[in-house]
């Protein structure tokens, strides 16, 4: 009987672990990508002229508006059944100064965004969510600015701090409830007098959060890598347009040390048009995912922004 009661026992601890493993895959699926709603998490999106070194001194303003629609679900690059919808919207503030390290070039900005995310459709039963997000800051220096030839090479290291609205009784949340820390390069050349090219790289790296869902589950994540090209074409002095490829991948995550097998395998596009004026700059842009492996696909993205230096 011994025998028997610890073959028992050793059968239900089996049946117990996989059912809990399922549990878990269960939850990391219903918030899979929720994560990527929020505020810079999947990508160091860099916007045209921003790879220009700025002449010492300057501050820098900056107002954004952004509209995302995120729509059906893909898990393993297969659509999943039901009419998923959210909708995401922010306000950003972004203040900046540039000055000089050893007599480069360098940049430093925080940026703190105010929003909502609302679940609709078949998500409609769940909390959406709205307040502050949280404050991402970049600290950038050009080993290599040559103005002259219009060449730039540029290095970047980014924080984020969980400033934002969090509740684990809710599935959608502003913030991430976690530190992340990345680092980019990307580099700028001419290849017209009116068409530029940049290209960029950067790692994302996540902390984990210690409170996810109501379970207070552990949730983790691996490096994100994403990789970015431009092509800028400047119309006249006033007007230019751009246009823009991400490829992200990597991710995976793991909720209380079992991974969840997610990989982020993302492309997406987006464009850009620009005014140059004596008060500053204003441009609108349009994107959205071309192809996902795994979350919830951005059906569209709308941004406008207002961005002073002086």
């Amino acid at each position: 009987m011994g025998k028997f009661k610890q073959v028992m026992m050793f059968i239900l601890d089996l049946v117990f672990l996989e059912k809990r493993m399922q549990f878990l895959q269960k939850i990391s699926c219903l918030a899979f990508g929720l994560l990527l709603v929020s505020n810079q998490t999947y990508a160091i999106d860099l916007q045209p002229g921003d790879l220009v070194a700025p002449p010492p001194d300057l501050t820098l303003v900056q107002f954004s508006y952004l509209s995302s629609s995120y729509g059906n679900k893909y898990i393993d690059g297969i659509k999943q059944v039901g009419n998923p919808k959210i909708e995401v919207s922010q306000f950003l503030v972004r203040l900046g100064r540039s000055f000089k390290i050893a007599d480069y070039p360098a940049f430093f900005y925080a940026q703190t965004p105010v929003g909502y995310t609302h679940p609709e459709g078949a998500l409609s039963s769940y909390k959406g969510d709205a307040g502050i997000g949280d404050t991402s800051m970049l600290l950038a220096i050009w080993p290599y600015a040559n103005r002259d030839t219009r060449t730039y090479w540029a290095v970047g290291g980014y924080l984020t701090v969980p400033t934002g609205s969090y509740d684990n009784n809710r599935a959608f949340n502003i913030s991430g409830n976690r530190y992340q820390t990345a680092l980019q390069t990307a580099y700028q050349i001419p290849l017209l007098d009116s068409l530029a090219w940049s290209a960029a790289i950067d790692a994302l790296w996540s902390g984990d959060n210690n409170d996810y869902l109501s379970g207070h589950y552990k949730r983790g994540q691996s490096v994100l890598y994403t990789a970015q090209t431009a092509l800028s074409y400047t119309i006249n002095p006033t007007y230019s347009v751009a246009a823009t490829y991400f490829y992200t991948t990597g991710g995976e995550t793991t909720i209380n040390a079992v991974n969840q097998q997610d990989t982020i395998n993302l492309q997406r596009f987006q464009l850009t048009a620009m005014g140059h004026y004596s008060f500053g700059r204003i441009s609108i842009q349009y994107g959205r995912d071309l192809q996902t492996d795994n979350g919830f696909i951005e059906d569209s993205r709308w941004i406008l922004r207002y961005r002073k230096l002086f």
